[in-house]
């Protein structure tokens, strides 16, 4: 199972008391995951799934909050090889009797959109309810081992901005973007991910984000320490050459015996420790040198060579 269909199913098991958070958990996942159509002249409404956990719970809240018992289906398929769980109500009074009261209405489209009256603004719980079902309904995030991103697909704008706006009273930072014929809801960044799993009851799924996003950030830690030890391992290398390359052109010029002694006996050192740092190199002087010490001497040669490759 991929990270958001074991939320999914730890979502589904959420215990939720207040019949007002029932309703605006099935709200969410109706605008998200739900549709009108026609079967022999007759209006049928129709929701599938791969989650199996969430077509259940949309099923009980059916029966729970409207004493309605849909019709449920299980179909392979095709492309993913994937069982889809399906829904549907087809009969009129049921339908009747939802639309009555429920907080999604038709468009001209046939196209589920809100229509929440306030009464899932109106109440923090509800609104992380609302979320969850939204999740739950279309929903994913992305593995995050490899990225931080949370989407939530909505077919039309008016639930998109529903939905954005929703999430944006938490602080979520949600942006939406047009996607083919699809509107999508997204989040980015892992404060924002984990505070949206907490939002909805996903407690067990920010204790498996929490825990991936810290070994993530462990193993980019020592990648960047990596990093940077490799560069200023390259870049004592390519000074020591330097330095090693103006020592040179001091014996080519037969000078090496005439320099001071103090810049003889550095140059002695790096021609033995080529890898050694300026530190290093002046922990093995007698008496020590600082670093800065070290790095004068090394520029009083670098003035001596250029000034030989100068006359040449």
């Amino acid at each position: 199972m991929s990270f958001s269909s074991d939320i999914k199913e730890e979502l589904s098991r959420v215990v939720t008391h207040e019949e007002c958070c029932k309703m605006a958990e099935l709200t969410g996942f109706l605008i998200t995951n739900c549709s009108i159509t026609k079967e022999e002249g007759d209006f049928v409404l129709r929701m599938s799934t791969e989650s199996a956990a969430a077509i259940r719970r949309v099923y009980n809240a059916f029966k729970s909050i409207y004493g309605i018992i849909p019709i449920t289906n299980i179909e392979k398929e095709k492309t993913f090889k994937d069982n889809l769980y399906q829904l549907k109500i087809v009969d009129k009074d049921d339908l009747e009797k939802f639309f009555k009261h429920c907080l999604v209405n038709i468009d001209v489209n046939l196209q589920i959109v809100i229509d929440e009256k306030g009464e899932i603004t109106g109440r923090e719980c509800c609104k992380k309810s609302f979320l969850r079902g939204v999740f739950m309904g279309g929903g994913s995030i992305a593995d995050p081992n490899h990225m931080y991103h949370l989407e939530v697909v909505a077919s039309n704008m008016e639930n998109a901005t529903f939905i954005n706006s929703i999430m944006n009273e938490m602080d979520l930072n949600a942006k939406t973007v047009k996607r083919k014929k699809d509107y999508v809801v997204y989040i980015k960044g892992a404060e924002r991910i984990s505070d949206f799993l907490a939002a909805i009851g996903s407690n067990k799924g920010i204790l498996e984000f929490e825990q991936i996003r810290v070994i993530k950030d462990v193993k980019n830690r020592v990648n960047r320490l990596n990093n940077f030890e490799n560069a200023n391992l390259e870049k004592t290398i390519d000074t020591a050459l330097m330095q090693i390359e103006d020592i040179m052109v001091i014996r080519k010029n037969r000078k090496f015996q005439k320099l001071p002694e103090p810049l003889k006996e550095i140059a002695l050192l790096r021609l033995e420790y080529r890898d050694d740092t300026y530190t290093e190199l002046g922990e093995r002087l007698n008496p020590k040198l600082s670093r800065a010490g070290v790095s004068h001497r090394f520029k009083k040669i670098r003035e001596i060579a250029d000034e030989l490759r100068r006359k040449e």
